[in-house]
């Protein structure tokens, strides 16, 4: 759980342009005090100073705070062929997956490198993320707006395979 202060910012998915050390993706819906009103933000939001939505009041998020070790734990890699299909996945106890999906749409067609490790998302049975050795490895790759969603939705996956009592990546 992280604290998150008066004045933080927030910003949906479609909304983040880029991701910073010190910033904050969302792993469960979070409702938050946005000018006066009440507004219920989905899991790969991002607190960070870049967004323009004000919080309001202190609040308590589930989340995982960007730090350079985590930025130095996900390998991507550009695919080497295009693969069109539906997301699998793999890892359902990983709710930003299913965010994931929903931002990705149906049928997908992208750029896909098979990935080594478990397997936590598929493309038409190609492993396109996995977790080897505390790494995650990304295998896909759009060139559009879309690889945002696979940066946040990847370093995401830090929250659930951290310690609870520490955040810090070996």
């Amino acid at each position: 759980m992280t604290y998150v202060d008066k004045g933080s910012k927030i910003c949906r998915p479609t909304e983040v342009k880029n991701i910073e050390i010190g910033d904050t993706i969302i792993v469960y819906p979070v409702s938050l005090n946005i000018n006066g009103n009440i507004i219920t933000f989905p899991p790969l939001s991002l607190i960070s100073e870049k967004c323009g939505n004000e919080i309001q009041n202190i609040s308590w998020i589930e989340g995982i705070r960007i730090n350079e070790s985590i930025f130095k734990n996900v390998d991507f890699s550009e695919g080497n062929e295009y693969v069109e299909g539906e997301l699998n996945i793999l890892e359902p106890s990983i709710l930003t997956a299913f965010t994931l999906k929903q931002l990705l749409g149906k049928k997908i067609r992208a750029r896909a490198k098979k990935t080594t490790g478990v397997p936590l998302l598929s493309l038409d049975k190609i492993p396109i993320i996995s977790l080897e050795n505390g790494k995650v490895n990304v295998g896909i790759y759009f060139m559009d707006y879309r690889d945002i969603y696979i940066k946040l939705f990847s370093y995401s996956i830090f929250y659930y395979i951290l310690s609870k009592s520490s955040e810090e990546v070996s």
